[in-house]
């Protein structure tokens, strides 16, 4: 069997996949673009109820910002799903490959600190879900710790990943260069 490609055989093989990475990485920059807006809205959204005065007016507006961080979640979840079964692998097969320390660490940090948060969103959830039931038994304040919470480890996650996986895609593609060129 013949090993040999064209010189053009490779640069096309070489634009596909440079492609493919290229899209990836654009993909995860403008979902971690959309996903921090979404963070600070819903940041900006808890401190406006934990800044409220008038204990009458927080129910309404935890219960619709529920609505707003249920909405969020999804979103993530589906950015999480992606990253994980598409990127993370990709990016893990590669620098295997190539027989330098393993990302997989990296990455399992980044995953722990995104079940976290997870948890801080589910804690809010189920808080406004009390209060909603009892407005006596805890404290609107009480319940936007969670989400305030859990939206600064978010943004931290996503600053974080950004860290690590920019730079990976950016040494992968460089690699495409010089291998295709």
């Amino acid at each position: 069997m013949n090993m040999k490609m064209s010189n053009e055989t490779q640069a096309d093989l070489g634009t596909a996949h440079e492609t493919e990475l290229s899209e990836a990485l654009d993909r995860l920059k403008r979902e971690h673009d959309d996903l921090l807006h979404g963070l600070n809205e819903l940041y900006a959204q808890a401190r406006q109820v934990e800044r409220e005065a008038d204990h009458e007016r927080p129910l309404p507006l935890l219960l619709q910002l529920r609505l707003r961080v249920q909405a969020f979640s999804e979103e993530l979840k589906r950015h999480s799903e992606w990253e994980e079964h598409e990127l993370y692998p990709f990016l893990n097969d590669y620098f295997h490959r190539k027989h330098v320390p393993s990302i997989v660490p990296s990455l399992w940090m980044l995953e722990k600190d995104h079940e976290l948060a997870s948890d801080n969103l589910n804690a809010f959830l189920k808080a406004v879900h009390v209060i909603e039931n009892n407005p006596e038994a805890m404290l609107p304040s009480q319940a936007t710790a969670y989400l305030i919470h859990a939206c600064r480890m978010l943004q931290e996650h996503l600053r974080q990943e950004e860290q690590i996986v920019f730079p990976m895609t950016e040494q992968i593609l460089t690699d495409m260069d010089y291998l295709f060129s």
